[in-house]
């Protein structure tokens, strides 16, 4: 049916120009809007949001993206302490190590979490 027919307001045509199109919900045809029920199923299973309100999918994307944010902050701690040390009480071998050690893992972490946020955007639809 076409938006005057489903009562639409007018707004609805221009969010499928935006989020709500790229979700893929909603095919527009000819004028016409259609509901993909496969894709909606998919979306509520991926944002944990389906009939049995099984959670999973988007919250737990967002738990795993939580936990990477809360180690890189961790490691990024851990990093200034070893400097403050080396600072205080001299730059040693061991202490260096540490240091490097630190900063390889935290730019590890920082690039899976860019590319953990790329695929769940992938999967989403670019609808994050």
């Amino acid at each position: 049916m076409t938006a005057p027919e489903l009562a639409l307001p007018p707004r609805f045509e221009e969010a499928m120009k935006r989020r709500l199109g790229a979700t893929g919900i909603f095919v527009e045809v000819a004028g016409k809007y259609y509901l993909d029920e496969a894709r909606l199923k998919q979306i509520e299973q991926d944002r944990g949001t389906g009939p049995r309100g099984a959670t999973g999918g988007h919250w737990a994307s967002r738990r795993r993206m939580l936990t990477l944010r809360m180690v890189r902050m961790v490691v990024g701690v851990a990093f200034l302490v070893l400097v403050l040390l080396a600072i205080l009480y001299g730059p040693t071998a061991s202490i260096r190590l540490a240091v490097v050690t630190l900063i390889v893992l935290w730019i590890a972490l920082t690039v899976f979490q860019l590319y953990y946020l790329a695929q769940v955007k992938n999967r989403m639809g670019g609808a994050l």
